[in-house]
């Protein structure tokens, strides 16, 4: 569970217990929203919701240094990383897709 940001008089907390969480609600806390850090973090806040709602899927890849070259190497130009891992995948659903030879027949 995600933590929320619970407020009372000077006091916050940040608790991810959902048991916690309906004590100190049921004692008077109130959930708070976080201020945003910068300008733009309310509008990247947004945004990060609405593609999760539409079925976006947020990836964080780390490749070793030698796997990095044969990456680059498959790269069309003006491809992106996501538009080559597509490409990819939908490649080597085809190859698996070959019709079977039938012992048959």
């Amino acid at each position: 569970m995600r933590a929320k940001l619970l407020v009372h008089g000077s006091l916050a907390r940040c608790i991810s217990s959902p048991q916690e969480i309906e004590r100190l609600l049921s004692m008077g806390w109130l959930l708070a929203i976080p201020k945003p850090r910068t300008p733009m973090a309310a509008k990247m806040r947004s945004l990060r919701a609405r593609r999760r709602a539409e079925g976006w899927l947020s990836l964080l890849l780390w490749l070793p240094p030698d796997q990095v070259a044969n990456v680059k190497a498959a790269l069309r130009p003006n491809e992106s990383y996501a538009d080559l891992l597509t490409r990819l995948v939908q490649e080597q659903s085809l190859i698996r897709k070959k019709p079977q030879v039938d012992k048959h027949n």
